[in-house]
């Protein structure tokens, strides 16, 4: 990846030892991608959750095995990620559940996300990690069916990240606006890093 991008990623979230739940933005397909770099770099095991229906794409569902990806089909997602974080396992969600659009997430940096991440932080009593990643939306546009390659063009990326805690929230959409938050002052960083914005 280091030949078509130039990678910005920030030191690992200092938390205590032990699973943990990292919430992202979701740009692009290439989020996995610069999601692999970046825990591989900080040493830390993880099990994203992505769409089943990923899996059954030529080429990348053999990347997503590969990745140790769990896939994910409607509602079981929060007990496939709870099973997950008993095993010892740290796991990375994107709450906004799908590629969002640059219309969606233009004014925040950010799409609506679902409930399901405050569910997860409240009834695992976990910590959580807001990232913010940009970059991967010019790489990997939405709706493309590869990245953009260009010879001797490094797409810049960067991951930034932020440690939201144990979340004590008594409803699940407030620990989720908490979390989104969080990862939208993530993704202005990100977004600084790679020119996006001044």
């Amino acid at each position: 990846m280091s030949l078509v991008t130039r990678l910005e990623i920030g030191p690992p979230p200092d938390v205590t030892p032990g699973p943990v739940i990292h919430a992202a933005n979701h740009r692009s397909l290439a989020d996995l991608l610069l999601a692999a770099n970046t825990f591989s770099r900080w040493g830390w095991p993880i099990r994203p959750l992505v769409a089943g229906s990923y899996f059954k794409r030529a080429g990348i569902g053999w990347l997503l095995k590969r990745l140790r990806c769990i896939p994910v089909d409607g509602t079981e997602a929060l007990e496939l990620a709870t099973d997950a974080l008993h095993q010892g396992w740290s796991v990375a969600i994107m709450p906004e559940g799908r590629i969002v659009p640059e219309a969606e997430w233009a004014p925040t940096g950010v799409g609506r996300a679902r409930s399901g991440i405050g569910r997860l932080a409240m009834d695992t009593g976990l910590p959580v990690v807001a990232i913010g990643a940009s970059g991967t939306e010019r790489f990997w546009p939405r709706g493309a069916s590869m990245p953009r390659i260009r010879p001797g063009h490094r797409f810049p990326l960067a991951v930034s990240s932020e440690v939201v805690g144990v979340i004590a929230d008594e409803a699940a959409r407030d620990a989720t606006d908490r979390i989104m938050e969080a990862i939208a002052r993530q993704v202005v960083e990100s977004d600084r890093k790679t020119g996006r914005v001044a």
